[in-house]
């Protein structure tokens, strides 16, 4: 089956600022499996470190642990209770057949795997995935978010959707008062 024609679901979320950002990041991490993918997206500065750094923080279950950006190791390795979470910055990589050497097949196998930059890896990249494209918004620390779930995911963002659609009505029915 061609990407295309790969099922998928599409959740647009405005974040009004870094609090916002780590929120998603928090949710997301609360609803992640063994051999989950995540591939991060957009601009330098667009938060996409800032978001993999929220993830960890919330799977290591309030431990603060180092999350420094692998920009120059291009891959970072949090053994964590549940699962390990593999961290890629592949901004750097010169071909996706460098990444095998990264470890990237064992981290789609044992563990969960943040991947900012996640186009370079061309054919590597599994179509059961969630996207997330961090995108500038108006205010300073404002971002979009588009997230993209394939496969597994296509379920899981529904249950977002739903659950974001309710946090509106709620807030909307409480003004009412």
């Amino acid at each position: 089956m061609a990407e295309k024609d790969f099922p998928s679901r599409v959740v647009k979320l405005d974040l009004p600022d870094l609090a916002a950002t780590e929120t998603l990041a928090r949710f997301v991490a609360h609803h992640v499996c063994r051999g989950d993918v995540i591939g991060l997206g957009g601009e330098l500065g667009a938060g996409k470190t800032a978001f993999a750094r929220a993830f960890i923080h919330a799977r290591a279950g309030g431990v603060k642990e180092d999350v420094p950006s692998p920009t120059f190791t291009l891959a970072q390795i949090y053994d964590l209770a549940e699962f390990p979470v593999w961290h890629f910055d592949l901004y750097r990589l010169a071909k996706a057949e460098d990444a095998v050497e990264l470890g990237i097949e064992d981290a789609f196998a044992d563990g969960v795997s943040l991947i900012e930059w996640p186009g370079r890896l061309g054919p590597l990249l599994p179509r059961d995935r969630l996207d997330i494209l961090l995108t500038q918004g108006v205010a300073v620390d404002a971002r979009q978010a588009v997230l993209v779930g394939h496969g597994s995911w296509v379920m899981r963002l529904e249950a977002l959707d739903a659950a974001d659609a309710l946090v509106e009505f709620e807030a909307r029915a409480g003004s009412d008062d």
